[in-house]
């Protein structure tokens, strides 16, 4: 039946059209005229600084503007990102631990296929000890997102590491509704407090702006409360048409919070513990960041500059336990690692239009880290029993781009290109000097883009790209993982090296009329080599090839002026090239569907996701997910209320599910047979907030 499913979905493909309303031409880009769900002869005001972009628009090209962030409950700007069909989160800590990402068939863990970026600065820790690819977005205050510009498959020349899956690109902003200052606070049912200032000039753009947060949560159950500061600020230092603009960027931010881990489900099914509850209260963690950066545009006649330099200091300390008292009968199995980085980058982009159908897109970019890590084997007075893990090193990505879009006609466009990426690493491991070593590997990523604009109303995209994820720091010393992991499908030799994607999309964009437009697109990914986190041993574990098929629908109607209705669904088949096996734990069908009113003062939303069992390691299979959010609002003049309104019909959420063996005190079985564990997502829960705009 999944096969029947999928097929389908990707038959579909030579059906309906579009999901996001734009004119055909010019040729609208994702990052300067997004597509917000209107007719194309209604108003569709989104703010942008600079010139016209090259990135061009793929088939299955998202943007979440700042009106939809309003329609849905948020806790962080990690929240937004359910917005985008396909794609799902698990928050498998609290609100201060990464969120892990699955789309398109891909466990992206915490960012290991999913790369992220925040005005363009990545946001992937490169060799974090908690995953490859870790990204936390807590520092990022959902009052400042103006829009998030994702983008599905590694097709754009400005995608770059652990974009195997897709990108996003967070930009910031205050609306324009909200400028001047403006203070709220909100009050939850989890005794969740929430403070938020923002100050952006009334006269202004919304690129200045200050912003701070604070938040305390209990949280739901057992061992979820957080608390947590964030302080943002961006400022234009000098800007003119003449001389250009240079804009200067900061961010702070700090967040204690504790983990519930995970539960056994034969543990909850026989009474022994509560849905919600924990096994071990002993388990937390710390994160903080510290990140500037300068950034200067200058726009002339045929051709565009951009340069960006960052900077930034990164900490992160977790303490948990996945298996009990399985390894360890006496201590138990807590596991604690600490991560702290400096990272520092740039880029530089210069665009040129050397005709009127013909464009040249080039840049430079350079990211490091200097990173040292732990990881300790801890007993139940927290004291260290061994050292499992002791590493400082340096890495750096240099990157080199060239690109050409061409419009042979004004109803076709084609863009060309690619990037050569160049990791170099040397790494020193404390716990075996002698196998301090230095290592670099290169990858070569072609990318291509096609836009076909069959009629006014019917568009036809092609793409092809090749992604990229750089080993971590890790793989280049004497250590080997044991044989052990998440699958069967184990890759038994050979030295590290990049991780490389090759993925293609096809796909139509249809807007007959406001009343219905539909997005379709079908897409195939292979990797000669995988490489998955897994969270019970540690480690990056080494998988063998594998392949991607799958088919997306995305609809959009506007009935009225005041209702946008739409509604989403995503089918893929993962599995390994040479067993057949199932890719474990990502979703094979996710569907969604949203409504949004706005009419006067009043606005609202209402959002439903649902995802299908998952497949688990070692061939168990997952539940059911299905959550329905609601949000409230209403502005008389100054003064704004709103409610969220989370998980409505008070499901029982297995937000997370695993499969490994574990052995707690409640455990009736010992054994090292592997279990299903869960992560619970929140019950029912409440939010009330009050903003004044001053």
């Amino acid at each position: 039946m999944r096969a029947l499913g999928l097929l389908v979905g990707l038959s579909a493909l030579v059906g309906v059209g579009e999901l996001h309303a734009a004119p055909p031409e010019p040729a609208p880009e994702p990052s300067s005229a997004p597509d917000c769900g209107l007719s194309e002869d209604e108003a569709c005001t989104v703010e942008v600084v600079g010139k016209r972009s090259l990135t061009p628009l793929t088939a299955s090209s998202t943007i979440i503007t700042a009106r939809d962030i309003q329609a849905v409950p948020l806790r962080t700007s990690d929240d937004i990102l359910r917005l985008v069909p396909g794609l799902t989160l698990v928050q498998h800590g609290s609100e201060g631990k990464g969120q892990q990402f699955f789309l398109r068939g891909f466990d992206a863990v915490h960012g290991s296929d999913f790369e992220v970026t925040v005005l363009g600065i990545p946001l992937n820790e490169w060799s974090n000890v908690h995953g490859q690819g870790y990204v936390d977005l807590g520092f990022v205050i959902p009052e400042t997102v103006q829009s998030v510009e994702v983008i599905k498959g590694p097709f754009t020349l400005r995608q770059g590491a652990f974009a195997t899956a897709g990108s996003a690109n967070y930009r910031l902003g205050i609306a324009e509704a909200d400028r001047g200052l403006r203070v709220s606070t909100s009050y939850g049912t989890t005794h969740r407090l929430r403070g938020v200032v923002t100050y952006s000039p009334q006269q202004g753009d919304g690129q200045n702006f200050l912003a701070l947060e604070g938040v305390h949560d209990d949280g739901y159950g057992q061992n979820r409360a957080v608390a947590r500061g964030s302080l943002l600020g961006q400022f234009k230092l000098f800007g003119s048409p003449e001389t250009g603009t240079l804009t200067a960027f900061g961010a702070a931010y700090l967040a204690n919070f504790e983990l519930a881990g995970t539960v056994r489900n034969d543990d909850y099914l026989a009474g022994r513990i509560g849905f919600y509850d924990t096994y071990d209260d002993a388990q937390r963690g710390e994160s903080s960041r510290g990140l500037g950066a300068l950034r200067y545009l200058f726009s002339h006649a045929r051709m565009e500059l951009e340069a960006t330099a960052y900077a930034g200091v990164r900490r992160l300390a977790l303490l948990e336990n996945y298996t009990g008292f399985l390894l360890d009968e006496v201590n138990g199995d807590r596991r604690g690692q600490r991560q702290q980085t400096f990272n520092f980058g740039g880029k530089l982009r210069l665009d040129f239009q050397l005709h009127r159908r013909l464009s040249l897109e080039t840049g430079l970019e350079l990211r490091g880290d200097v990173l040292n890590q732990t990881q300790d084997h801890l007993g139940q007075e927290e004291q260290t029993l061994s050292v499992e893990r002791q590493l400082a090193g340096v890495q750096t990505l240099s990157s080199v781009l060239l690109g050409l879009r061409v419009e042979p006609h004004t109803s076709l466009r084609i863009s060309v290109g690619g990037r050569l990426d160049i990791a170099q690493i040397a790494v020193q491991d404390g716990l075996d000097p002698s196998s301090d070593a230095k290592g670099s590997r290169a990858a070569l990523s072609p990318r291509a883009v096609v836009e076909w604009d069959l009629t006014p109303k019917t568009r036809f995209f092609a793409a092809f790209g090749r992604g990229f994820r750089p080993p971590e720091a890790r793989a280049f010393t004497t250590y080997k993982p044991p044989v052990t992991g998440i699958s069967e499908d184990l890759y038994r030799g050979g030295n590290p090296q990049m991780t490389l994607t090759n993925s293609a999309e096809l796909g139509t964009r249809l807007t007959p009329s406001r009343y219905l437009g539909a997005q379709l697109s079908g897409f195939a990914t292979y990797i000669e080599r995988e490489s998955i986190y897994d969270h019970v041993s540690g480690l990056n574990l080494e998988l063998n090839g594998t392949r991607r098929l799958g088919g997306e629908i995305d609809l959009h109607s506007q009935p009225f002026e005041w209702l946008t209705l739409a509604a989403d669904l995503t089918l893929v088949d993962a599995r390994f090239v040479e067993s057949q096996n199932p890719i474990p734990l990502a979703p094979w069908l996710t569907t969604g569907a949203r409504a949004m009113v706005e009419h006067g003062g009043f606005r609202g939303g209402l959002r439903f996701i649902g995802i299908a069992p998952r497949p688990l390691p070692h061939g168990a299979t997952g539940s059911s997910y299905a959550l329905l959010d609601a949000t409230l609002g209403y502005r008389y003049k100054d003064v704004s209320f709103d409610l969220a309104l989370e998980n409505i019909l008070n499901l029982k959420l297995r937000e997370g599910e695993y499969h490994f063996a574990s052995d707690w005190p409640t455990t009736s079985d010992s054994s090292a047979i592997p279990a299903i564990q869960y992560v619970a997502g929140p019950p029912f829960n409440a939010r009330l907030g009050v903003t004044l705009h001053l």
